[in-house]
């Protein structure tokens, strides 16, 4: 390898995209497939595969490329001709998987200038002789440009084809997947009641944004067994819409990671939603116009931000911006995690970035300080209750009294925000500034009691708070 070439190579994935657009100048067909053949070598190992070129497997070719990641071996097809690949191409790789010892053995098939109907069509069908991936020239810019996101592409694009029959190609049209109902998901265990004690589908509140929820539990992920920290670990993912989201919370659910008090906010310029549950949480992000038809000057993008705890201990929160049109575009849309420590069985979380095509490299990052941080006002804040959380027992109660089981207990209040910055008056210097412009605050409440026994007064005990990479999980606790 010359001294110019090592510099592309230590330059990252762009060179590789670079080198790919200067091969399309070459007139030669022969040419370019063999300049591809070493491109894709580059791309290979820039990804962290093992790569033999002139493999055994491949005879009687010898300008095959075979990959290995992990256990499972991919035989590699390259074309570059002036026209789709035919099945004639499908035929010959199949040839070569079934010489290959290994049952492992999967076929690549990359092709610049795309692939037949009849071809694509011939795979979907005689798929049980061995899977074929297949590769166009939109999805080998993508990985060029970012070799990282080759491993998950290739799994995305293997499940798509053994599990559900589909071919997955950039340029084929995908199905149109039928709208989830948000009643599939989960309701809240927990109700929302104003102060009349009339249900309410969420509490809205003056805000601005601010990527932040209140909550009423929060693991703390260093208090675990030994010494030691808990670590954060972060997934960007890419749901399309508003209804990416929903099949994103769906996702979630199926795999486990769904339990029945996630707590969230929608935040606009002039207010915020709190609201608790999966299916709460859908329902509310589709009346979104309802919920906007009370603003005078709506922006153009609202914030979400979701928490949820996960079995083991530990919480994630996910975070995205929509856009307020009729098409719901969604940005910036991320999973952040905070956990006791690595989990030893890392098979969930792998099915969870193939499931939602995260195909960004992530890492599991020890905590560089206290996970939740803790204050206890010097004097009682008196607090105006102007809303309840209840649910349906109280588990302690229940076991000494099962004849409270039917009892509707007040676990948290809406209340009043005592901190919120106004009128020039500035919040406390320990409260997290992310909730100085809420007008309320959802509290749990330290001691519980039954709903048609309200207390005279209530006050802030202390608040708590961890933070993610994207958001700020606050529980306030109020006390009588």
């Amino acid at each position: 390898m010359v001294a110019g070439e090592r510099r592309r190579v230590r330059a990252g994935g762009s060179s590789l995209l670079a080198d790919f657009k200067q091969l399309g100048a070459l007139p030669s067909a022969h040419k370019r497939g063999y300049q591809l053949e070493m491109l894709l070598e580059r791309l290979f190992r820039r990804a962290h595969f093992r790569v033999d070129r002139n493999a055994a497997v491949a005879k009687p070719r010898q300008t095959d490329l075979v990959a290995r990641y992990g256990d499972t071996w991919y035989l590699i097809e390259a074309k570059w001709h002036n026209e789709p690949a035919d099945i004639d191409v499908f035929d010959s790789v199949r040839s070569r998987m079934e010489r290959a010892a290994s049952s492992s053995v999967i076929g690549v098939i990359i092709s610049v200038n795309g692939f037949t109907g009849s071809a694509v069509e011939d795979l979907r069908v005689r798929r049980d002789r061995g899977p074929i991936l297949l590769f166009g020239e939109d999805e080998l810019t993508q990985v060029l440009s970012t070799p990282r996101s080759l491993v998950n592409l290739l799994h995305v694009k293997r499940e798509e084809l053994i599990t559900h029959g589909r071919v997955h190609l950039a340029a084929a049209p995908k199905p149109r997947r039928r709208r989830r109902p948000a009643t599939d998901l989960p309701g809240a265990e927990s109700r929302l009641l104003g102060v009349d004690q009339q249900p309410l589908p969420y509490v809205t509140s003056g805000g601005g944004f601010g990527e932040f929820t209140f909550v009423q539990e929060l693991p703390d992920v260093d208090w675990a067994f030994g010494s030691g920290s808990g670590v954060s670990l972060d997934v960007p993912v890419r749901p399309y819409n508003e209804d990416g989201i929903v099949e994103l919370l769906h996702g979630l659910d199926s795999m486990g990671w769904t339990s029945g008090e996630p707590h969230w906010n929608i935040q606009q310029s002039g207010a915020n939603w709190h609201g608790i549950g999966a299916r709460e949480f859908a329902q509310a992000l589709r009346a979104w116009k309802k919920r906007e038809e009370s603003l005078e000057d709506a922006h153009h993008t609202e914030q979400v931000t979701y928490f949820d705890t996960c079995q083991g201990g530990g919480f994630y929160t996910l975070t995205a911006s929509i856009a307020s049109h009729r098409f719901r575009s969604v940005y910036d849309c991320r999973l952040s995690f905070q956990l006791p420590g690595v989990p030893v069985d890392f098979q969930p979380i792998r099915h969870l970035f193939e499931q939602f095509d995260a195909a960004e490299f992530s890492y599991f990052r020890p905590l560089s300080s206290s996970a939740v941080i803790r204050h206890h006002p010097e004097e009682k804040v008196p607090l105006e209750v102007l809303g309840y959380v209840v649910s349906h027992s109280d588990l302690d109660q229940e076991e000494a009294h099962p004849e409270l089981a039917a009892t509707e207990w007040v676990t948290g209040l809406v209340v009043r925000n005592p901190h919120r910055a106004e009128d020039g008056r500035r919040p406390s210097e320990e409260w997290p500034g992310r909730v100085e412009e809420s007008e309320l605050l959802v509290c749990a409440l330290r001691s519980h009691h039954p709903l048609d026994e309200p207390r005279e007064a209530y006050h802030l005990f202390l608040w708590e708070y961890a933070r993610t990479s994207d958001a700020l999980a606050l529980r306030p606790v109020a006390d009588w």
